[in-house]
């Protein structure tokens, strides 16, 4: 069985959303500044029908400084330039509560690289998806950290053995919904799931998950 927020959709320009209009929610490391984690944010926040594709891609827009979505702005574009350099998952659950908690609220949580607190992970994403909300997931693999939203899975026997993706630092099909795939339990050792892409295959494990709620 694959499980699939219910919201999303293909349109003309891929895997969208509709709010007001349809939303193409897949933002690519170029279409905006900045590191992975803000690009992840970013669609998070599409997803939730918070904000729209335009108020995200194009920098000229203008916020009213003291509304919810001016002081998100003024957070992620104009005080960090988009936190080029990346953020932890707390930092960014800081700065969604400093400037954007009228609209959402978010809960950080770490796992360490065992089978226990992986198995964690997968119950929390298993609970968000079923209720509608995707994941942001920072997955670590040998060298480095990436960031990622997770927008469903896939079951087998009771057990969840594949996570669908968006992923800001690959294109993504107009046909294809998601274009990166957590293979769990297909890694070895630390990195016991196999993180599958257009282009990349390597190791990795879940560090990190933040999930966004619109209040």
């Amino acid at each position: 069985m694959i499980k699939i927020l219910s919201d999303l959709d293909l349109k003309a320009d891929g895997v969208s959303i509709y709010n007001r209009k349809w939303q193409h929610v897949h933002l690519r490391q170029g279409d905006m500044d900045g590191a992975c984690t803000v690009y992840s944010v970013m669609m998070n926040l599409l997803i939730l029908k918070v904000l729209t594709r335009n108020q995200v891609t194009n920098l000229r827009t203008t916020f009213k400084g003291t509304t919810s979505k001016g002081r998100l702005y003024k957070e992620f574009f104009k005080v960090e330039g988009l936190c080029r350099d990346g953020f932890l998952f707390a930092d960014i659950n800081e700065k969604l509560s400093r400037s954007f908690r009228k609209e959402v609220s978010s809960v950080p949580q770490e796992y360490a690289a065992t089978q226990s607190e992986q198995a964690l992970y997968l119950e929390e994403l298993r609970s968000a998806i079923d209720s509608e909300l995707s994941l942001m997931t920072g997955i670590s693999f040998k060298g480095g950290a990436h960031a990622v939203l997770a927008i469903g899975y896939e079951e087998k026997a009771g057990f969840i053995t594949k996570v669908f993706c968006l992923d800001p630092g690959y294109p993504i099909s107009k046909t294809a919904l998601w274009n990166a795939v957590i293979m769990i339990d297909e890694g070895k050792g630390k990195y016991c799931h196999l993180y599958h892409t257009e282009s990349d295959e390597y190791g990795v494990y879940v560090d990190e998950s933040l999930k966004i709620t619109r209040r």
